[in-house]
């Protein structure tokens, strides 16, 4: 039976936590790079950073020799949704401190950066990036080669079923050609191990019967969505930020003074104090 606290990086809290649909695997991601200890990680689509940030994380905190590259245009797309300016630079802010000595971050396509990735030489894929069935498929196929002989390869978005999603049938597809282990919460997630020899501490994960699987199942959800709890708290407070400002705006707007003015003292008082001067005075 699998136990994740011999992998006790499973547990930390990730100190990059932006707005994500990946937070609830974050635990397992951490897990991942403790049991595998892979020598080269690569991530096909990272967005604002935050799955990134917590294998690169996992890797200083095991101090695992992992080199580790994330390759993003950062410009978004229909299904992830475009990026505002200045998230790269965000997400450098918070990477280069903590994680420059042994992970680049590639602004590059997928296809431009598999040109510099020699064959069989990545243990570790997590492919997230546009999410119809011919792009994880053509994601696929052209990093298949680059996979090493214990490689595992992560799927995001296997339990998505709508907006032209198409992970979920590709999943399905290849998924019965090698062990893998299916996580059906935070948009599901695949693992798949491609490599010709398996990792021993990911072979129980592969090997767990239907029992041992909810059991697992179970406890990464419940890891995950703690961290997605804190992650909607902060998007709240967020929000309510935002309107308290625009609260603040309304409230001292000129045609707000003149409405309070109104309501209170009626048209004899505005005319008296003068709109002109009411507006002037603000």
């Amino acid at each position: 039976m699998l136990n994740p606290l011999e992998h006790p990086v499973c547990l930390e809290f990730p100190l990059w936590l932006e707005e994500t649909a990946w937070a609830e695997h974050i635990p397992f991601a951490m897990f991942v790079v403790s049991a595998l200890r892979p020598k080269v990680f690569v991530e096909l689509g990272a967005f604002r950073g935050v799955s990134y940030c917590a294998f690169c994380q996992a890797v200083k905190s095991a101090k695992i020799e992992t080199r580790c590259y994330a390759v993003d245009t950062w410009a978004g797309d229909e299904h992830a949704g475009m990026l505002e300016e200045g998230v790269l630079t965000k997400l450098r802010a918070h990477h280069d401190p903590l994680y420059a000595g042994f992970s680049r971050l590639v602004q590059s396509t997928f296809d431009e950066a598999a040109e510099h990735f020699a064959d069989n030489s990545i243990d570790l894929l997590h492919i997230d990036g546009f999410h119809t069935y011919e792009a994880v498929q053509h994601d696929y196929e052209t990093w298949l080669p680059k996979i090493s002989e214990t490689g595992v390869i992560v799927f995001h978005d296997t339990n998505v079923r709508e907006r032209g999603f198409g992970v979920w049938k590709f999943w399905a597809e290849v998924k019965g050609k090698y062990p893998h282990f299916d996580f059906l919460h935070g948009h599901g997630l695949g693992v798949l191990a491609v490599g010709k020899e398996t990792s021993r501490q990911l072979e129980v994960l592969f090997s767990a019967n239907e029992d041992e699987a909810i059991l697992i199942r179970e406890f990464f959800y419940q890891l995950g969505s703690r961290i997605d709890s804190v992650r909607m708290f902060h998007g709240q407070q967020n929000r309510i930020e935002i309107l308290q400002t625009y609260e603040q705006v309304v409230r001292d707007s000129k045609t707000m003074r003149i409405y309070r003015i109104l309501k209170t003292e009626g048209v004899g008082g505005l005319m008296k104090k003068g709109i002109k001067k009411v507006a002037k005075d603000e």
